[in-house]
């Protein structure tokens, strides 16, 4: 413990000497315990088993408890989630999707707040003035304090640092971005690579993090979810496909959605399509080609859930007027485009070129009200130890025995 915090602080010194200006303007296991049935949230308060129900509700109810029953080092497995969904799109509920495509949020939601005592376990050490990042050392995790700063529309971020990317960005933090790189490396996080797209596309590396988001419900409950829970596929976008000619007595009005653009040969629709909308496009025509065209534009406008890893690529260091500067201190410490300058990027190719391309978008229906506050959780993911290595592990050396060499 005395060696670790020693190295922390070392780290803290040589980065503190850096100015931090903006660089620029998988299957996994889980513990059944931990889904909230056809939701994948993860209660906030899940006991280790074995769980007295009452003492259960105790936990739940007292916030200086919270952090003591959280459980440390797992992770959800999204495609265990999945499976206790119905197949095709959610039932629409009063606040989801209209038939539009467009969220109805009561406007008169107030932000909410989690309880401060959360903050106060005696395991947590504060690693700026501001008390926003916690070092968890014993559970191996850091703890963000942050608040929602966007609830719908396109995304560069999951997490961005005050004043920087709040535009594009659900949860924003009051701190500098190499106090959290310096927290993950005092949990042993090593930093791996960015993403790059030159001559091909080669996928960030590194090590994981699992990242979970606490928040207080509109109904006053704390809750633990996966933070991939908040962020979908981008679907106000265009959808087309080719067609030379549009099919034989198939005509498409000039001021629709689906139109046919004679210049490029495409037929396309923007935005997300519903039930009613495919199916009043499927009867303008029979031909088979138009079919699938119309079915495709309705399957991959449907919500789908980030699926990715969150991999620390340890963003990086340049140099101006003779000054060393951190790159992620310009906002770009989780975030869901691929960029050079992030801290922790996603594990899939996400373009960053322009807001036309952007990916991914922020589940507004998921998220808490404007302004709640969220505590991020991140916890280096364990590397799997391979069967020789589990074999050998505490096995005496002996002469004839090559793992001693």
């Amino acid at each position: 413990m005395t060696l670790r915090l020693f190295a922390l602080c070392l780290s803290l010194a040589f980065l503190a000497g850096c100015v931090p200006t903006p660089a620029e303007n998988t299957a996994e296991t889980v513990n059944p315990a931990d889904e909230k049935q056809g939701t994948g949230e993860v209660d906030s308060a899940v006991d280790r088993p074995p769980v007295d129900p009452r003492e259960r509700e105790k936990d739940m109810s007292d916030p200086a408890t919270y952090l003591e029953s959280i459980p440390i080092g797992g992770h959800v497995t999204r495609a265990k989630i999945d499976k206790t969904k119905p197949e095709g799109p959610e039932e629409e509920k009063p606040g989801s999707e209209t038939q539009a495509g467009v969220e109805q949020i009561d406007p008169a939601l107030k932000p909410t707040k989690l309880p401060a005592e959360i903050f106060k376990s005696d395991k947590l050490t504060p690693l700026n003035q501001k008390n926003t990042v916690f070092l968890d050392l014993p559970n191996k995790r850091l703890l963000l304090k942050t608040h929602v700063c966007l609830d719908r529309g396109m995304l560069e971020m999951l997490l961005c640092l005050k004043q920087t990317k709040e535009h594009e960005s659900i949860v924003t933090v009051d701190a500098k971005a190499f106090t959290i790189h310096t927290g993950l490396l005092a949990l042993g996080c090593e930093p791996g690579k960015a993403a790059t797209y030159e001559p091909k596309f080669q996928p960030a590396s590194g090590q994981n993090i699992d990242i979970f988001m606490h928040y207080v419900d509109t109904e006053g409950k704390l809750r633990r979810v996966e933070a991939g829970k908040w962020i979908r596929n981008s679907r106000f976008r265009y959808y087309e496909e080719e067609f030379e000619k549009l099919p034989d007595g198939l005509e498409l009005d000039t001021d629709g959605n689906l139109r046919y653009d004679d210049m490029n040969k495409v037929v396309f629709w923007y935005g997300p399509m519903n039930e009613k909308q495919r199916e009043e496009c499927l009867a303008l025509s029979k031909d088979e080609k138009f079919q699938k065209a119309i079915k495709r534009f309705y399957e991959e406008s449907q919500p789908k859930e980030m699926k990715s890893d969150w991999i620390f690529v340890g963003s990086g260091f340049f140099e101006l007027d003779g000054v060393k500067r951190y790159k992620a201190e310009g906002g770009y410490v989780i975030c869901v485009a691929n960029f050079g300058q992030a801290m922790i990027d996603v594990s899939v190719s996400s373009s960053a070129e322009g807001q036309e391309s952007l990916v991914f978008e922020a589940w507004q229906e998921r998220l808490p009200p404007l302004g709640s506050e969220v505590m991020v959780e991140l916890v280096p993911r364990q590397k799997e130890k391979k069967e020789n290595d589990k074999d050998i592990e505490g096995k005496p050396k002996t002469k004839n025995d090559k793992s001693s060499e």
